[in-house]
C-alpha cells in the first residue's frame, strides 16, 4: 500500500458523517501561505473533507479554527482534488494530527472512540472570520414516530424539505445508520424523514431490527442527523426502504407502488404532508399514535379525467385510473407527460372537478413509471366522499 493509499485509509478508518462546519484554515508552513474560510463536507474522528477556494500542497500542516466553539487543532493535507466550476474550487482531504471528536458532535458513532482530541488553548487568529462563518445552534433530536419507511423527529431547528440526510440511532448498545430524505419540515416543531435505499444498500432489515429494539428495551435512542451531500438528483430523489430497488445507473428513486407502502400509514402521511397545514399533519400524526387513521386508503380502480399542463407547458387532458384513494388524495396510474411534485392538476368525475397537488411522481424506468400521488388542495374536499361512504356502508352490512 503506497503513501496515498495509507493516507486515505487513515482518514476513512472511522465512520464519516456528512456535515457542514465552517472552519478558518491557516497554513503553518511559511513557504505555503494560506488562510481561508472553508466549509467541511464530511467529518470523522480522523479528519475531514472540505471545500477550499484554492489549492494547497499535499503534506502541508494547517491549523483548523472552529471560531464559534473557541477551539482549534492541527491537521495535514493528504488529498487535493480540483472541482472546477466558474469559480474554481478544490476538495481537500485533511488528516487530524490528534484523532478524536474535535467536531463536538453529541452521540458520535461508536467507532469514534479513540483517544480524546487535544484542543490547543485559544490564541489570536490571523483574521476575523465573517459573521456567517459561525456555527448554527446545536440541534437536539427526539424520535416520536417510526415505521418501516419513515420517521418523525421533533427538533426546534429542522432541516429543509428535500434535504438528503444520514441518521444515526444508538439504542441497546448498538448503532443504526440510515439514509433518508426530509419530506416535511415544521419550524420549531420537527421534520418527517422518508428512509431511502440505494442499489448498494437496502436498510429494511436494519429498520425492522431498530424498531424491535425500541419496543423491547424501552430505551430513549440517542440520535444524530447530518446532511448528506452530493447525491445525484434523479426523478423524485430517493428510494424508500420498502420499494423495489432502482437500477444501478439510476441513482435513488421513490414511490408508493408496493403493497408494503400502502400498509405504512406513517410513510403515506409524510408523503402527503406538502398538501397539509402543520396543524392538519400533526393532528393526523397524533391520531396514528393512538392507532387511528383519519384517512385510510382503499384499493379501488376508478376512471377520472386529469387536466393541467406538463413541465414544458403542454396541455394534459387524459383519462387515468386510480390505484387507491383516501379522503384527501389518490394514487393514479396511466399518466402520460412529465409532471413534477408541487404541480397543480385538476381531476374530474361525475360532473365534479377539484384541484389537486402532485405529492409524488413515479420514476421512469421503474414499475412506478406513469404513476403519480396527488393530494387535494382543499383540506375539506368531498371529491371521493360518495365512493368512500358507499365502501364504508358495504363493509358494515
Amino acid at each position: 500500500m503506497g503513501p496515498a493509499e495509507d493516507a486515505q485509509h487513515a482518514i476513512r478508518r472511522s465512520t464519516r458523517l456528512p456535515l457542514e462546519i465552517p472552519l478558518l484554515v491557516t497554513s503553518l508552513d511559511p513557504k505555503t501561505p494560506f488562510s481561508e474560510q472553508c466549509n467541511t463536507t464530511l467529518v470523522n474522528a480522523h479528519g475531514c473533507g472540505l471545500i477550499a477556494p484554492r489549492a494547497i500542497a499535499q503534506d502541508v500542516q494547517v491549523r483548523l479554527d472552529m471560531v464559534s466553539a473557541k477551539r482549534h487543532t492541527t491537521a495535514r493535507v493528504r488529498e487535493v482534488v480540483p472541482l472546477g466550476g466558474d469559480t474554481e474550487t478544490w476538495l481537500l482531504g485533511l488528516e487530524l494530527d490528534v484523532p478524536g471528536n474535535f467536531w463536538g458532535i453529541d452521540y458520535a458513532p461508536s467507532d469514534w472512540k479513540v483517544e480524546e482530541v487535544v484542543c490547543l488553548p485559544a490564541e489570536p487568529v490571523r483574521q476575523e472570520p465573517p459573521a456567517e462563518a459561525k456555527l448554527a445552534p446545536r440541534r437536539r433530536w427526539r424520535l416520536t414516530d417510526i415505521s418501516a419507511g419513515a420517521c418523525y423527529l421533533e427538533t426546534a431547528i429542522p432541516l429543509p424539505v428535500a434535504c438528503d440526510v444520514l441518521l444515526s440511532f444508538r439504542v441497546a448498545e448498538k448503532e443504526y445508520l440510515l439514509e433518508g430524505i426530509v419530506r416535511v419540515s415544521h419550524p420549531e416543531i420537527g421534520m418527517g424523514v422518508e428512509f431511502t435505499q440505494t442499489p448498494e444498500r437496502d436498510p429494511g432489515a436494519e429498520v425492522e431490527e431498530l424498531i424491535g429494539h425500541l419496543k423491547t428495551s424501552g430505551e430513549v435512542p440517542k440520535i444524530f442527523v447530518g446532511r448528506k451531500e452530493g447525491r445525484k438528483e434523479v426523478g423524485n430523489r430517493s428510494h424508500p426502504a420498502n420499494s423495489p430497488p432502482a437500477s444501478p445507473s439510476s441513482g435513488a428513486s421513490s414511490g408508493p407502488a408496493s403493497n408494503d407502502d400502502l400498509l405504512d400509514p406513517l410513510l403515506q402521511l409524510i408523503r402527503q404532508a406538502p398538501s397539509l397545514t402543520a396543524e392538519q399533519f400533526l393532528s393526523d400524526l397524533h391520531a396514528q399514535r393512538l392507532g387511528k387513521r383519519r384517512d385510510p386508503r382503499l384499493a379501488l380502480a376508478l376512471q377520472v379525467l386529469l387536466t393541467g399542463t406538463d413541465v414544458n407547458g403542454r396541455p394534459l387532458n387524459q383519462r387515468v385510473v386510480t390505484i387507491n384513494i383516501s379522503r384527501r388524495g389518490a394514487l393514479l396510474e396511466g399518466v402520460h407527460g412529465i409532471v413534477t411534485t408541487g404541480a397543480k392538476l385538476s381531476l374530474s368525475r361525475l360532473h365534479h372537478t377539484e384541484q389537486f397537488q402532485v405529492a409524488w411522481v413515479g420514476e421512469e424506468g421503474t414499475p412506478a413509471a406513469g404513476q403519480i400521488g396527488v393530494a387535494a388542495v382543499d383540506p375539506n374536499t368531498t371529491f371521493w366522499s360518495d365512493v368512500l361512504e358507499t365502501m364504508v356502508q358495504s363493509r358494515t352490512v
